[in-house]
């Protein structure tokens, strides 16, 4: 007769601890239409200043914006819409604190205020490069103060300031051929300078920095109030 095997233990079950009940998630806040599409202008924005809009595209817009790709082309259509409404958001903010700050103060400010104050808006964040890349792609209708007649009003500015100077100095206001004539070549020269200073400043022996930016300023200053008949042709 066989002997018989003792038998093995079983193995304990292991019994797994009872699992906590997940915590809610919260509630995400709902955007309104506005809120989301003024989000999705943000984000967008600084890729297309820091790659160049030909490189981007509504998957990356959305990406960055956290949103789907869904959401954008509903918001936006198209990526070409999606650049206009950029380049004009930006044109109109640009356009409104170069006019706040020509028309603020009790004294109107001069050329050189003037000209610092258009490198400072135009140099942050590099609008300079989006404001060339529309210039060249045949979108010159989303430059800056081109959009609802924005340079014509920075020109009414201009003039009204220019007329307050003449008349302080007992001086004939310059003509309006003169102002608008005036503002193109600061526009150009400004442009041009914030486009290529780190290429022909070194060319000229000069180091691309804030002291060659100043001295640029001070003097096409110089040439513009002179121009404009606004200060002593021997004053800068």
């Amino acid at each position: 007769m066989a002997s018989k095997r003792p038998q093995g233990r079983a193995p304990a079950r292991r019994t797994s601890a009872p699992r906590r009940p997940a915590k809610p998630a919260a509630p995400r806040k709902r955007r309104t239409p506005e809120e989301a599409r003024e989000a999705i202008l943000q984000a967008a924005e600084p890729l297309l200043v820091e790659q160049g809009p030909d490189r981007v595209g509504l998957q990356a817009v959305a990406k960055a914006a956290g949103v789907s790709h869904a959401l954008v082309t509903h918001y936006f259509g198209t990526y070409e819409a999606l650049v206009r409404e950029v380049l004009l958001r930006r044109n109109e903010l640009l356009a409104a604190s170069f006019r706040e700050h020509l028309l603020s103060g009790d004294t109107p400010p001069d050329a050189g205020a003037l000209l610092e104050r258009f490198f400072t808006v135009v140099q942050e964040g590099q609008h300079s490069r989006l404001m060339a890349w529309a210039l060249l792609t045949g979108r010159a209708e989303h430059m800056p103060f081109v959009r609802a007649q924005g340079l014509r009003l920075l020109a009414d500015a201009l003039e009204f300031q220019a007329g307050r100077v003449a008349q302080a100095q007992g001086t004939p206001p310059p003509s309006r051929d003169t102002v608008d004539m005036t503002l193109l070549v600061a526009l150009c020269a400004s442009q041009w300078f914030l486009l290529a200073r780190e290429v022909l400043l070194p060319v000229m022996g000069r180091p691309a920095d804030a002291t060659s930016d100043a001295r640029f300023r001070e003097v096409l200053g110089g040439m513009l109030e002179r121009s404009l008949g606004v200060k002593p042709p021997g004053g800068g």
